[in-house]
Parts: structure tokens; sequence; C-alpha cells
């Protein structure tokens, strides 16, 4: 199994590096047979070259690879964020990687947040009216199909099932925006009457996320557009205790592709700094762990992450007094000890 390796931009060019060293041992104690090639996709190639996401890269990604592994991208001297649109989007479209899944883990339990990844506002469909050089009319466009809701909602509620979730709620605003909105419930309830073992409900979108910031334990499942999707994620990360603590997966169920990064973004205020928080990176991986069928050495290593978390190590955002490299250092050095146990 081969992985594409993007680090991408700011910290993601840290924190992948760190993390990049337990993927490598994992692969070797647990004989998974995982390699990764890197590829310098993102802000300074743009600068040098105008180029995003190469020509051919999708064909070589599906043909080629199981996963990408992603940093981060965005740069302030590209302000527009031009190159990551043509390298996330390219990738997400092109790759219809159009599951997202974000879980919130907080103290209560884990929340199952799927957010639809290719379609509603972000489908690029719009345009300005603009005289004398100033914009007088904006126009995006909210698109969604049937076919791409039908499989996303039986996707989400098959995984929800399968995990033993026993509720799940539709996230929409159909009393404002009742085309798309009415699409989404529509397809909600006629899915949701093949898996009985889950209990449905559903809220608008701005009373559910008041209802989340109050009281997230009613939560089990959620399923939401894209742009209510993307929201709801960072609400859910600054419940967690940062964007620097919130993983990511971007599905394509048909194939089993998937695209795995931190939603921290690239950070720029703290690039070079050696002080980037890779837990999410790694928390990333996990996850890609687990999608490409390797369970317990995704086990593993999130206990590891997770208890330096809460030591020296960590890194200053999280209480620590750690770097980012030493944070990674100390959990290869406790993923070292428990395969020791293992084997024993």
């Amino acid at each position: 199994m081969k992985i594409a390796v993007v680090p991408g931009d700011g910290i993601g060019k840290e924190v992948v590096p760190a993390v990049l060293p337990t993927l490598e041992y994992l692969s070797e104690a647990y004989q998974l047979g995982l390699e990764y090639d890197v590829f310098t996709w993102g802000a300074d190639q743009w600068l040098d070259t105008g180029i995003g996401l190469p020509a051919g890269a999708i064909d070589l990604l599906s043909s080629e690879y199981t996963s990408v592994f992603l940093g981060a991208l965005g740069d302030p001297r590209i302000p527009d964020m031009a190159h990551g649109r043509d390298i996330l989007l390219g990738m997400r479209k092109g790759l219809d990687l159009y599951v997202n899944y974000r879980p919130i883990t907080l103290p209560s339990g884990v929340i199952d947040l799927y957010r639809e990844n290719t379609q509603g506002l972000y489908v690029g469909i719009g345009g300005t009216v603009a005289r004398a050089g100033t914009v007088s009319v904006a126009i995006d466009e909210c698109v969604y199909t049937r076919e791409t809701v039908e499989k996303f909602v039986r996707f989400c509620l098959g995984q929800l099932r399968d995990k033993g979730r026993r509720k799940v709620t539709l996230v929409h605003k159909s009393n404002a925006v009742p085309n798309t909105g009415g699409l989404w419930q529509d397809v909600f309830r006629r899915e949701l009457q093949n898996f009985p073992e889950l209990a449905g409900s559903e809220e608008y979108v701005d009373s559910f996320c008041y209802n989340l910031v109050r009281d997230a334990t009613p939560y089990e499942g959620i399923l939401a557009s894209n742009l209510f999707g993307d929201i709801i994620s960072d609400i859910g990360a600054a419940l967690m205790g940062g964007l620097g603590l919130a993983s990511s997966a971007s599905i394509c169920p048909e194939t089993g592709f998937a695209l795995f990064e931190p939603v921290h973004g690239s950070a720029p205020d703290i690039a070079g700094k050696g002080i980037a928080n890779p837990y999410a990176a790694a928390m990333s991986l996990a996850l890609m762990l687990d999608h490409l069928g390797h369970g317990q050495a995704a086990e593993l290593f999130r206990t590891c992450v997770i208890e330096v978390s809460q030591s020296d190590a960590a890194t200053p955002d999280l209480g620590g007094q750690g770097t980012t490299g030493r944070f990674m250092d100390h959990v290869v050095a406790l993923l070292k000890r428990g395969t020791d146990n293992r084997t024993s």
C-alpha cells in the first residue's frame, strides 16, 4: 500500500515530517507493508510555476496510491488561496471524496460528524458583475444532486449503525433555504427507514450550533451539508480544546480512496517556531490506519498520542513545554514500549 504525502504549507511542513516516523515504525512493527512518496504541492511550487495540482495528478493518485496524507494549505503570499482551492478542492472533486468525517472527541464520548464534501455552496458556480472595477453583484450557487445526497446519507447511516450509534441528527436550514434543504430532508427521512437501529432527528443549523455549545451530550451522529458541516466542525474543535486537536478523513466509499488531514490550517503565525501541535496530524494518521484495516496499530497509536498530549512533552498550547519534534519523539518511545509488551 502506497500513501501520497503532501506536507503543503506553513506548519504542515513541520507536523507531517514529525509524524511520519511513527508511520514507518508501525508499518515495520505490525508488518503493514505501508510505503509513502512525498509531493511538494503547495505555495512554493505555485509561486515558482503557477501550478497547484499538476496535470495527471488525479490519475496518478487513483492508480498508484491508496490514500493521501496532507499537512496544511495556506500562505500569506497567496491571499486568495488560489493554490489551496486548486490542490485540495481538485483532489476532493477529482477523486470524488464526497464524505468528510470529522470526529469530535469529548469527555462524554465521540460525536461522529459527517459533512458532504463536494457540492453545495462549494461547487464553484457563480460570478460577479463589476462596474468601474467595483463588484456590484456577487452570486454563489448552492447545488445538490439527489444522487450525491442519497449516497452520502446512505453511507453515513451505515457507518453509524456499524459503530453501534443509536441517534443521528440531520442539520439543515430548510425554513430559509427550502429547495436544497427540502431535498436533504426528503432523502434523510427515506433512507432512515432502512436503518431501524437509528433514531433520527432534525435541527436547524442555528439552533443546533447553540445546542451543541450548551450541551453536546445528546448527540451521537451528525449529518450536514458542505457549508454547515464546515462550520460545525470548527465549533466541535473548539469544544475539544482547539483546532490543533481536530482530525479529518475525506472518503470515496466506492473506491476506498481517502485523504487524511488535520484541520488546523497552515498557521503562518507560528510556522517555523517548532511549537506546532502535531496531535491533529497524528490522529489523522490514526484514522488512515483504521481506514486501511489496521485497527490494532491505530488504537495503540492513539493511546500513545493522548498520553503524551497530557505530559510535559506536549506543545505549549496543551500546557506542556515540548516542541513538535519532542512531542512525537515521546510518542515513538511509547510505541516501542507498547509493541515490546505486545510481543513479550
